[in-house]
C-alpha cells in the first residue's frame, strides 16, 4: 500500500523536464546607457552658448540696422565743397583754420559762434552757416581796411610803451593781447579778432 501511495505521489507531480524551457534570444537587445552628469552639463552648457551667440549677433544686426537708417534720415550729408560759399575777406582773416588742410569753418550753429574747422563740408545737422576759405589768398586788401597805422596817444607814449624798441612797432593797446607787437599793421586789426585785441597805434608816433 506504501508503494501504491508514493507512486500516485510521483504520478501527480509535474515533470519538470517536460516543461519546454524559455530559449534566449541570440540577439541582444540594446542597453541604454546613461549620460553622466557632467557630460549631460556640458552638452547643456554648448547648447546655451550656442543659442545665446545667435541672439547676440541678432540684437546686433538690429542696432546697426536702425542706427544707419536713423542716421540717413536726420544727418543728411552737403553734396559737395560748392554747397559752401567763399568766405567774406573778415571771415577769411577771423578764422584761425588751416586754409589748406582744413578749408571748411563752421561760422554758426543753432544761432551760436562755432569756429569748427574740417577738410570736408559740414554736414547740416552739425553747421547751420559755413563757408569756405580756399580762396581766401585771392582776395584782395581794400586801402581803407582798418589797420595800426594810426598814432599812439600821451597814454601808451608816456608808460605803456614797450613795442618802440623792436622791429615790430605796432603795438596792442587794449583786449587780451594788450602790449603784443606786430610787425604788420594789419596783424591787430584784420588778422586778429577782436576779443584778442580791439585798439592798436604805430608806437614810432611817439618820436614825432
Amino acid at each position: 500500500s506504501f508503494q501504491r501511495q508514493q507512486q500516485q505521489t510521483t504520478d501527480i507531480m509535474p515533470k519538470y523536464e517536460s516543461i519546454p524551457a524559455v530559449l534566449e534570444s541570440d540577439e541582444e537587445s540594446p542597453t541604454m546607457i546613461p549620460r553622466s552628469d557632467d557630460e549631460q552639463q556640458r552638452s547643456k552648457r554648448r547648447l546655451q552658448g550656442i543659442i545665446g551667440g545667435v541672439a547676440v549677433l541678432s540684437t546686433l544686426l538690429v542696432v546697426i540696422a536702425m542706427k544707419s537708417s536713423a542716421t540717413t534720415a536726420t544727418v543728411p550729408l552737403l553734396a559737395n565743397s560748392n554747397s559752401a560759399a567763399s568766405c567774406t575777406l573778415a571771415e577769411c582773416y577771423a578764422s584761425n583754420c588751416n586754409h589748406k588742410v582744413a578749408p571748411f569753418t563752421c561760422l554758426f550753429h543753432n544761432g551760436g559762434p562755432h569756429g569748427g574747422c574740417s577738410p570736408t563740408p559740414w554736414t547740416e545737422a552739425t553747421c547751420t552757416t559755413q563757408c569756405d576759405l580756399s580762396h581766401c589768398a585771392d582776395l584782395a586788401i581794400p586801402d581803407d581796411t582798418e589797420s595800426c597805422d594810426r598814432p599812439c596817444d600821451e597814454t601808451v607814449c608816456a608808460g605803456e610803451r614797450v613795442c618802440d624798441a623792436l622791429p615790430a612797432p605796432y603795438q596792442c593797446t587794449s583786449g587780451a593781447a594788450k602790449f603784443g607787437c606786430s610787425k604788420g599793421k594789419l596783424e591787430w586789426t584784420l588778422r586778429t579778432s577782436d576779443t584778442t585785441c580791439n585798439a592798436c597805434c604805430d608806437t614810432r608816433t611817439c618820436e614825432e
